[in-house]
């Protein structure tokens, strides 16, 4: 089996019998999946929701409860208890192949609201002759926990993704292991280890950063926390001591922006850890009025939900108001008080989306122009439905994409036509200005010149398809310079996050192919905006030209997978590639190889 199908991107949920189990629990019961029409909607706009209901559950009737104040919604066969009522009409009934039974779909229509509304609602199918038959909507958890009464939600505004996201170019760092730090492989006992990594560190290498001609930075978490990869927070309003002070942050901030880049922060919302002062008061005292923060319970393997089943992590739970309004708090914080540009959103798919409507709001309304990405490791059906709430979330399924290229299994050749058509389809299929940032590798998985076997040439071509086809290119600290790792990722540690190479460590010829290849993509909008339109395919001779086109920018993408150079005609130029070299009636690619040529 080759490195990439050991490597996490999807995990287990890329498991045929996984798919199967999960797909037939979306069409069990009464399911919302946050199936809205319009998915963002404006001040006054109707939005349509609908629900499925599934086999084996006998209601005639599906009400939504509705609020338009902020106060969570209740109600019960049809009558409201807050708010208002919305009843829902069948439109249709489906066989159901999945679990060979019936399904329908039931539609409602929610009123248009005013500007700056927060719409909340929960969802009840009932039976209308049967007073015992009532059941609530209930959502799938990622995390496979008991599933609970799902509470939907989302505002109504103008807010759109910031323009400069379109266009961004980043460079994740992880903090610890960035600057200074020993530049040398570290041994397995010490991967779990703080090994010196600084916010300093990373000011004073700050004008490399800009150099390499990226437009922002992501600092993996630097509040205060217990663990050196600062995932598992401890303080929310306080810089982790081992990284630096607010101080630094604060230079680091500026600095930044002097030189033109954005500084995007890392942020937990879903768990702390277990060694966080509000949770050892829930835990240790229940009348603690952080007891309600969390939920605990005998079904828990813990005695309390986790970040999956991660003892060290317990989960918060933000449909409760205060611990919401805590955490909306300390996001508008850091926006205000440091001036940072936005949030990455660690496992952005455990929070409601109501609650992360309520955040997106609630960052807008401190800095209309920040960037809010969610880490969310779902298909692109569910990644779409955080339009509207979120910027965008990361496009995890492009990562896959471009290792199936890169690295196919031993047994197969590389799929040059699905990876023509989910790329083609990526782009029709989502909102145009929902931001999907994509990437080669990150702090999670194997780096992507490790899954390649060290083969530069294959990083090359990886990193050429990210910078032509992918939106909002997130490049990972090292790869720029050829960091790899020594082993594969372990059980309990990542093996991706060995320290930066610095001085004569780097591989300068692939340093000069990245800023290149940066430089590139800044200077053609259309690698951000236009669309993917084929010109030649070739999928069993590996080869593939493709065109990108926006306000007269034109770029075409020249792809060779084939063993041998391959020459391809080109159409009426001049163009020029990455590297300044000009081109004109026909360009000749390697094999292995992807160039990039702007007209």
């Amino acid at each position: 089996m080759s490195a990439v199908m050991q490597d996490f991107i999807f995990g287990p949920l890329e498991a045929d019998t996984i798919t199967l189990e999960a797909e037939r629990g979306r069409w069990s019961g009464i399911r919302h999946r946050h199936d809205i029409t319009p998915l963002d909607p404006l001040p006054g706009q109707p939005v349509i929701i609908r629900v499925t209901v599934g086999r084996g559950v006998p209601v005639d009737r599906v009400t939504a409860y509705v609020t338009t104040d902020g106060s969570e919604p209740a109600g019960h066969r049809g009558q409201a208890e807050r708010g208002f009522v919305v009843p829902l009409r069948r439109v249709e009934t489906l066989w159901q192949p999945l679990y060979w039974d019936y399904a329908e779909i039931w539609e409602g229509e929610i009123p248009g609201q005013p500007e700056g509304t927060h719409v909340r609602y929960a969802i009840e199918g009932w039976h209308s002759r049967e007073p015992a038959i009532s059941e609530r909507s209930r959502e799938m958890n990622l995390d496979r926990t008991a599933e609970r009464p799902a509470l939907y939600g989302y505002t109504v505004d103008r807010f759109r993704p910031p323009a400069w996201a379109h266009e961004a170019i980043v460079y994740q760092i992880f903090v610890d292991r960035f600057a200074p730090a020993p530049a040398r492989w570290l041994e397995p006992e010490e991967m779990t280890s703080f090994v010196g990594g600084t916010l300093a560190g990373i000011l004073d290498h700050l004008d490399y950063i800009a150099d390499l001609g990226v437009t922002a930075i992501w600092l993996t978490p630097i509040f205060a926390c217990h663990s050196y990869h600062g995932y598992d927070t401890l303080d929310y309003h306080e810089v982790e001591p081992r990284f630096g002070r607010k101080d630094d942050l604060r230079r680091l901030v500026d600095a930044a922006h002097a030189r033109g880049l954005r500084v995007i922060l890392d942020l937990v919302a879903n768990h702390v850890s277990v060694h966080a002062a509000i949770f050892q008061s829930a835990q240790n005292d229940p009348a603690s009025p952080y007891r309600r923060w969390f939920t605990f319970g005998p079904e828990y393997p813990h005695g309390y939900r986790t970040f999956f089943t991660t003892a060290t992590m317990p989960q918060l739970d933000l449909d409760e108001p205060t611990a919401r309004a805590f955490l909306l708090d300390v996001a508008r914080y850091w926006l205000s008080e440091f001036d940072v540009d936005g949030y990455r959103l660690d496992y952005a798919a455990g929070p409601s989306h109501d609650f992360w409507s309520a955040f997106g709001a609630a960052c807008k309304a401190v800095r209309p122009d920040c960037w809010l990405f969610g880490e969310v490791t779902l298909g692109n059906d569910q990644l779409r439905t955080y339009a509207g709430r979120l910027d965008g979330c990361l496009d995890f399924a492009f990562t896959r994409l471009l290792r199936r290229l890169c690295a196919p299994p031993a047994s197969q050749r590389p799929d040059l036509a699905g990876f023509v058509t989910a790329v083609e389809r990526t782009r029709r299929y989502f909102p145009a200005d929902f931001t999907h940032p994509c990437f080669l590798d990150n702090h999670d998985m194997n780096r992507f010149l490790w899954v390649v076997g060290n083969d530069k040439a294959k990083l090359r071509l990886g990193a050429t398809l990210l910078f032509g086809l992918g939106a909002s290119p997130i490049l990972y600290y090292g790869t720029e310079v050829g960091l790899s790792q020594p082993r594969a990722k372990g059980p309990h540690r990542e093996e991706s996050r060995h320290p930066m190479l610095w001085g004569q460590a780097q591989d300068r010829d692939l340093l000069v192919f990245f800023r290149q290849l940066i430089a590139f993509r800044r200077r053609h909008p259309a690698l951000a905006y236009g669309e993917v339109n084929t010109l030649r395919l070739d999928a069993a001779g590996g080869l593939w030209l493709a065109a990108r086109e926006h306000d007269g920018d034109r770029v075409l993408i020249a792809v060779n997978l084939g063993a041998e150079a391959a020459r391809f005609a080109l159409p009426a130029g001049p163009f020029v590639t990455a590297a300044g070299e000009r081109v004109a009636d026909a360009v000749t690619v390697p094999p292995g190889a992807a160039v990039l040529l702007g007209g």
